[in-house]
């Protein structure tokens, strides 16, 4: 009887009863972007909000160059809330002839992606 206690606590010593797993996050490619832009241009001026809102919490990065009749650039990266929506840049400009909102963003789990508004040159 000794025996089989002292087999059935070096079993229990050889599977730890909660073990942890760390994975990366299961995001489908098909999942809603984290990272959003909304521009709004109007009386010569352009005014760009990223925002941010994503179903799990995550890291996230982003670059957002913005250029009218001049180009201003913001980078950053912050941490996501789950389902907590928060705006991560406001920049506003002189649009001119031609103007560009380009996004490149980072998500864990994810390709980095990016987003154009505007009269982008391909480049």
């Amino acid at each position: 009887m000794i025996a089989a206690i002292a087999a059935l606590l070096v079993g229990a010593a050889a599977t730890p009863a909660n073990p942890e797993t760390t994975a990366m996050p299961d995001v489908d490619a098909e999942s809603p972007r984290a990272l959003s832009l909304d521009v709004e241009a109007k009386g010569g001026m352009i005014e760009v909000r990223l925002t941010g809102l994503s179903p799990r919490a995550q890291g996230v990065s982003y670059s957002l160059e913005v250029t009218g009749t001049s180009t201003s650039r913001h980078r950053g990266s912050t941490q996501l809330a789950a389902g907590t929506q928060a705006v991560l840049s406001t920049m506003r400009t002189s649009a001119g002839a031609n103007w560009c909102v380009k996004l490149v963003a980072e998500e864990e789990g994810r390709a980095p992606y990016e987003v154009t508004r505007g009269t982008c040159a391909a480049g």
